[in-house]
């Protein structure tokens, strides 16, 4: 009995102290980190046939990863589950095939490797012990875009709690008319899968569930982008988001940040979009079928020739059989293939097209320049003379050293009295530089600008029919009628459509510039005439310069009033510009359309000031306009106010008081005038003689 109680408290300790071990075991496990590898390296390895094999090694045997891929752009995501990236950094360079850099960056309890890609591949992934083998161009295997696969998604949880929820499916419009759809996700978990089907585009989340309420169709048609539906549906543990665009082209561009999956849609004209598709494809030659099997290099080359109806020349090097099957092909893209399979190229030159071995061409070529090169380093020296005849030649001179036409054993000279330039150079260089010469030196237009500088009373304008502000349309600036100025003398006026779509008619009723627009300068020379005639105004200059295209000219006309300056206690005296200055840059335009860039500035003496300086009234204006040759621009709205005062009154008896206002008259006289400035552009032809 004795023996028994001894037994069962002997077994009821071992218990206990089992229970502590274990106990202490469990503390060691969940003590140690949650990643259990560490991933320390990473090869990539150039295979044949345009393959490239990435190596992922890692401290402990590896499970198999789970593998999506965003199509734009192309990118391979790649997550490892329960493992770190090490000491490798956020980026590496591989630069082999179609890969270029690899991302590395750690979420939550995996480490994730974007590989980017210059176009979609596919792809096989291999698991061997610490490695994990991802072959990029595989035949056969998972097309890169396509949803993860049974396999990779059984290493991943499967609980609802562990399914990434859809939470909001959300559309608005941006900048530029561009649809931007935004998924919001609980967490980037999701694998991601875009594609384009029909007329639509898809978006898979594998792994991830739409919330209750957001599996329905958006119509977003009133937003005016290239959007018109989306529609959010469910399929067992996918999500599926199907947008469907309008008729219209556009180009959309897909990211992902943090949780939220972002789509743009952006509308595009359809010259750019048939740009970008040539740029995508540039192939446009005649579709072919070739199904050969073990057949000779050359004849599939003559087959291609035929179609494209070229001369072909087939070098001795070129050999060899080859196996193809090309169903719907453009012979072009055809030709490409076959060439860069085999190490070739080809050189087009007129009708014929030459087939040789890439390096072979390629030095060829090389010794061709450099032949070119030694015959003209070896050519003798040549020695002509240029004249210019509407140039300068030193000017020309630059325009040669510019384009560098002018070789280091060559020079050329310019004399700016003869206008001619020397040239010692090579034949060929001096042919060139002929061609140069004749395209740029020709003769430049020259354009004569004429102003007119009238003081006239302030209806006048309103009598010339001018209008002020702009127009959507032609604008009569000479009403039909009679045009009246006093003592009976009378102007014809011009018949025409008024144009009623003035956006502002300003009137010129306030004291600042405006610009206007007269078509006939002769009826317009009448008009002053008959301005001066009755006494209303009169022409105060008319100065006339010449420029040659592109050239700034000016006119100033005005006076120089004198005011006293102290400095260091001595008194001088300078003088000051009161002038109406205008600086015009006429360029002449196709179809005898001259732009002129305007800057005027009438200045007008002020009041005197107590200190005895005179002030000085200041106006400016500065216009860019583009008219026609012979057309009148008209710069209106200066004003000068003259009032006068005076008494007239009988001798002795105007000076009574109270009875002398039956012997004065009072007179007040208060006098407006316009400053008005029509300027006319006319180019010279070449048979008008200026006087």
């Amino acid at each position: 009995m004795k023996l028994l109680i001894v037994l069962a408290r002997s077994t009821l300790q071992m218990k206990r102290h089992l229970a502590w071990v274990l106990l202490l075991l469990a503390q060691l496990i969940l003590a140690q980190p949650l990643f259990a590898q560490t991933l320390v390296n990473v090869e990539a390895t150039a295979l044949p046939g345009d393959k490239t094999e990435l190596n992922f090694t890692f401290t402990e045997p590896a499970k198999e990863p789970r593998v999506y891929v965003i199509d734009s752009p192309a990118r391979l995501v790649v997550d490892f589950w329960g493992a770190t990236k090490g000491d490798l950094g956020r980026t590496m360079p591989i630069g082999s095939g179609a890969i270029g850099n690899l991302q590395f960056a750690e979420v939550d309890d995996r480490t994730r490797v974007v590989v980017e890609l210059t176009e979609s591949l596919p792809y096989a992934v291999n698991v061997d012990g610490v490695n994990v083998r991802l072959q990029l161009g595989a035949e056969g295997s998972k097309v890169a875009g396509s949803a993860p696969t049974t396999t990779a998604a059984a290493n991943t949880p499967t609980q609802t709690s562990d399914i990434t929820r859809i939470v909001g499916v959300d559309f608005e419009r941006v900048e530029g008319g561009q649809g931007r759809v935004t998924i919001s996700m609980s967490d980037d978990r999701a694998g991601l899968d875009i594609v384009e089907e029909g007329s639509g585009i898809i978006v898979n989340l594998s792994g991830a569930n739409i919330a209750t309420g957001l599996a329905q169709r958006l119509d977003v048609q009133a937003f005016a982008t290239p959007v018109n539906f989306i529609d959010s549906m469910n399929a067992e543990q996918n999500a599926a988001i199907l947008i469907l665009p309008s008729k219209d082209p556009y180009e959309y561009l897909a990211y992902q940040s943090g949780n939220q999956l972002v789509l743009d849609f952006k509308p595009v004209s359809l010259m750019d979009q048939t740009q970008r598709q040539a740029d995508l494809f540039p192939y446009t030659g005649q579709e072919i079928d070739l199904n050969f099997q073990n057949v000779e290099l050359r004849s599939v080359l003559q087959i291609i020739a035929e179609v494209a109806e070229k001369n072909l020349v087939v070098g001795e090097e070129v050999g060899g059989n080859t196996t193809l099957r090309l169903k719907n092909v453009p012979w072009d893209q055809a030709l490409d293939i076959i060439l860069k399979t085999n190490g070739l190229d080809k050189r087009v030159v007129g009708n014929v097209m030459l087939v040789g071995d890439a390096t072979q061409i390629a030095d060829r070529e090389r010794k061709e320049l450099e032949n070119q090169q030694a015959v003209k380093e070896l050519a003798p020296l040549n020695t002509e003379y240029v004249q210019i005849d509407y140039r300068r030649a030193s000017e020309m001179k630059e325009y040669l050293s510019a384009a560098n036409l002018i070789s280091e054993r060559g020079f050329v000279l310019a004399d700016d009295q003869t206008n001619v330039l020397m040239i010692r150079e090579t034949q060929a260089a001096i042919d060139d530089i002929r061609r140069t010469l004749k395209r740029f030196d020709v003769e430049v237009a020259q354009i004569m600008v004429e102003a007119r500088v009238v003081t006239a009373s302030s209806d006048f304008a309103d009598k010339l029919g001018v209008r002020w502000g702009f127009a959507n349309g032609p604008t009569t600036v000479l009403g039909d009628g009679q045009l009246s100025f006093g003592s009976g003398i009378t102007a014809p006026g011009v018949a025409g459509v008024t144009q009623s779509g003035l956006g502002v008619d300003f009137g010129v009723a306030g004291p600042s510039l405006a610009v206007g627009f007269i078509k006939n300068s002769l009826l317009l020379s009448a008009e002053l005439s008959a301005l001066e005639t009755s006494g209303n105004g009169e022409v105060i200059s008319q100065p006339k310069v010449i420029t040659t295209n592109g050239k700034a000219a000016n006119i100033t006309s005005g006076q120089q009033i004198p005011y006293q300056t102290v400095q260091d206690g001595s008194t001088s005296t300078a003088f000051k510009d009161v002038a109406l200055s205008l600086d015009v840059t006429p360029q002449l335009n196709p179809g005898d359309r001259i732009a002129l860039d305007l800057a005027i500035n009438q200045d007008s003496i002020g009041s005197v000031l107590a200190n005895g300086d005179i002030s000085i009234n200041t106006n400016q204006l500065t216009t860019s306009v583009v008219v026609n040759d012979g057309d009148t621009i008209v710069l209106g709205g200066v004003f000068r106010t003259e009032k006068s005062e005076g008494v007239q009154k009988v001798p002795g008896l105007g000076d009574l008081p109270i009875l002398g206002a039956a012997f004065r008259n009072r007179q007040m006289t208060e006098t407006k005038n316009e400053l008005l400035i029509f300027i006319t552009p006319k180019l010279i032809r070449e048979s008008l003689s200026v006087r």
